[in-house]
């Protein structure tokens, strides 16, 4: 099995300009160099990973309970309008 952030074991392809993507090779065109390799390199600094961390919204482990036993006990009683504008919100950030 293949450790998914191991690169050693896939297989790699030649590169391709984005405007010739989808298209096939010329033919005929012998001198063409199609041994090249391609491979790109992701790098995430703990810089970077720690600003994502830092943004991530906090969770309330206490509300979280407080909602689960709600539900459980059928008192937890949503309200509908908070829940429509709610969803208004996130259709609005769609494109």
């Amino acid at each position: 099995m293949t450790d998914a952030i191991n690169t050693n074991n896939r297989m790699k392809v030649p590169a391709q300009a984005p405007e010739n993507r989808g298209q096939k090779p010329a033919q005929g065109n012998q001198n063409a160099n199609t041994t090249g390799t391609a491979s790109t390199v992701v790098e995430l600094s703990s810089e970077q990973l720690l600003a994502q961390v830092q943004q991530a919204p906090e969770v309330d482990a206490s509300r979280i309970e407080s909602i689960k036993t709600a539900i459980s006990n059928g008192q937890y009683k949503p309200d509908a309008e908070v829940i429509a504008q709610k969803f208004m919100e996130i259709e609005k950030l769609l494109p």
